[in-house]
């Protein structure tokens, strides 16, 4: 089973750093992972619709209206269930947004009813919930981050970066390939409505 400090772990063998046990080690590079990681996964995870990231949602209109331009606001999934919304992905399963909406804060405003169905890409906090390579791409870039804190060299960092965009488009092709072709709209897999 993957771990957070597993993850880690392998960024810091990328830069030739020793290990960690925990992310509250008092070793410069524990200190920099557990300050790292999360934004680092949180930005690779939006960076692309990951199967293993995909998560659906009916959010209920908000009572408050908006002010003005929209009939109805919904408040974004904010975790723990479901998990936190870090990007939105289709409403309605319309993926070409033919819909009329404005992501405002954590609020989704639209002249759409409720309830509001929503395909969006979900914090995961669970590393095991991930797909093997997608933990191999954020390592990576982790890596990359922590590369001139750790290594003091700029070089690094930027043949990290070569890698990690190397290592990204692998597995966000062999990603796309999970899913059938009526699921798949411009790389996105996501239905249209039907």
């Amino acid at each position: 089973m993957t771990s957070v400090v597993a993850i880690c772990n392998r960024a810091l063998d990328m830069l030739g750093a020793e290990p960690v046990t925990s992310l509250a080690d008092n070793a410069k590079a524990a200190r920099l992972c557990a300050r790292n990681f999360e934004p680092v996964r949180d930005a690779v995870l939006r960076a692309y619709p990951w199967n293993a990231a995909i998560r659906r949602a009916m959010l209920a209109a908000l009572a408050e209206l908006p002010p003005w331009g929209y009939a109805r606001q919904f408040q974004l999934p904010e975790g723990p269930a479901p998990e936190p919304c870090l990007r939105l992905l289709a409403i309605d399963g319309e993926t070409d947004f033919g819909l009329r909406y404005k992501i405002e804060g954590r609020r989704v405003l639209t002249d759409e009813p409720a309830p509001l169905n929503i395909l969006y890409i979900a914090r995961i906090d669970d590393p095991a919930q991930l797909d093997p390579m997608l933990h191999d791409v954020i390592a990576t870039r982790l890596a990359a981050d922590l590369s001139y804190g750790l290594t003091a060299s700029a070089t690094l960092g930027q043949a990290l970066m070569e890698i990690y965009q190397a290592k990204l488009a692998e597995a966000r092709a062999t990603d796309a390939q999970e899913g059938s072709a009526d699921d798949i709209v411009a790389g996105w897999p996501m239905g249209g409505r039907r």
